[in-house]
C-alpha cells in the first residue's frame, strides 16, 4: 500500500504534490491532537477516581468476628496463689488501719497530756502569786506589829514617867503624859488592827495558794497518765508495725 502511494506522489506535478503534502501534514498534526486529547483525559480521570475514599468492605452478617480474650483457666496452683495474695493484701490492710488507730489514740492522749499539764502550769502560777502575796502580807503583818510593841514600850516609859511625875520629880505635868499615852495607845491599837488585817489576807491567799495546789496536783496526774497512755499506743502502733 505504501508503495503505491510512493509511485502515486513520484507520478504527480509539482504544485499537486505540494498540496497533497500539506494535507498529509495537517492530517497528522489533528491525529496528534487527538491522541493528545484522550490521554489526557484518561489521566484526568485516574486522579479522580484516586481522590475518591474507598468504600468500606462490609463483613458478612453471619459471620462474627473471633474474639481473642477469652478466659483462660485457673490451676489449683494459681488459685491458691491468688487468695493467698489476697489474705496478704487484706492483712496488710488490717494492720495498716490498726497503726492508725493506735496513733490517732496516742496522738488524742498525747494532746490531753499536754493539755492538763497546762492547767497545772497555770494552775502552779497561781499558786505561786498566791503564796508570794501571803509571804508579802505576813511581812506587812509583822511590821505592824513591830510598831505596835514600839508604842507599847513608849507607853511603858510614859507611866514611869507618870508616877514620877506625882512625886514631883517629872518635867511633864501627869495629864500631858496621861495625854501621850493615850495617842500611843491609840497607835498602837492601830498598828494591831492593820497587822490582824494582813494576817487575815494573808490566810487568805495562803487558802487560795493550797486549792490551786490541789488543783496542779490533779491536772499533774491526769496529764501523766495520759502521757503513759499515749506512750503504751505509741509503742503498740511501733510494735505493730514492726511485725
Amino acid at each position: 500500500m505504501l508503495s503505491i502511494v510512493m509511485l502515486q506522489v513520484s507520478l504527480m506535478s509539482p504544485t499537486e504534490e505540494g498540496a497533497y503534502k500539506k494535507k498529509d501534514f495537517q492530517r497528522t498534526k489533528d491525529d496528534d491532537l487527538d491522541l493528545f486529547l484522550s490521554k489526557k483525559s484518561q489521566d484526568k480521570g485516574v486522579r479522580l477516581a484516586a481522590t475518591k475514599d474507598p468504600e468500606p468492605t462490609k463483613s458478612p452478617e453471619g459471620d462474627p468476628e473471633p474474639k481473642d480474650d477469652v478466659p483462660k483457666e485457673l490451676t489449683d496452683d494459681e488459685h491458691d496463689e491468688q487468695i493467698k495474695s489476697a489474705r496478704t493484701g487484706r492483712a496488710q490492710a488490717e494492720a495498716y488501719h490498726d497503726v492508725t488507730v493506735l496513733r490517732k489514740k496516742a496522738h488524742e492522749h498525747s494532746h490531753k497530756a499536754a493539755k492538763f499539764f497546762h492547767k497545772y502550769k497555770s494552775n502552779e502560777a497561781k499558786r505561786q502569786k498566791c503564796s508570794s502575796r501571803a509571804v508579802a502580807y505576813r511581812e506587812k503583818a509583822d511590821g505592824r506589829r513591830e510598831k505596835a510593841k514600839e508604842s507599847r514600850a513608849q507607853i511603858k516609859e510614859y507611866d514611869m514617867e507618870l508616877r514620877g511625875a506625882a512625886q514631883g520629880k517629872g518635867d511633864l505635868s501627869p495629864e500631858a503624859l496621861r495625854n501621850k499615852m493615850a495617842v500611843f495607845e491609840r497607835k498602837a491599837a492601830k498598828a494591831d488592827a492593820v497587822g490582824k488585817k494582813f494576817e487575815s489576807k494573808a490566810a487568805d491567799q495562803t487558802e487560795k495558794a493550797a486549792k490551786y495546789r490541789t488543783r496542779a496536783a490533779k491536772f499533774l496526774e491526769k496529764s501523766k497518765l495520759h502521757e503513759s497512755e499515749a506512750r503504751m499506743y505509741g509503742k503498740r502502733a511501733d510494735n505493730l508495725e514492726k511485725a
